[in-house]
């Protein structure tokens, strides 16, 4: 498999889209657990959870074509 880097363009999108994600499904959780609404918990679920997904994704393999 050959391994190409993505850009940096690419990295933050997938960071910023999987944080956003991820932040939204955990307040949802939240409310149905009748608990309040943190926006700093919000922020920091995006933030930590989107950073560690876009260095998960940094790099993007492709199969050779043999």
């Amino acid at each position: 498999m050959k391994r190409e880097k993505l850009s940096p363009k690419s990295q933050l999108t997938i960071g910023v889209l999987s944080g956003l994600f991820f932040a939204l499904i955990m307040a949802g959780f939240d409310y149905f657990n009748n608990e309040v609404f943190s926006f700093y918990k919000f922020l920091f679920y995006v933030i930590c959870f989107g950073f560690m997904m876009a260095l998960s994704f940094r790099y993007k393999y492709i199969k050779d074509k043999d």
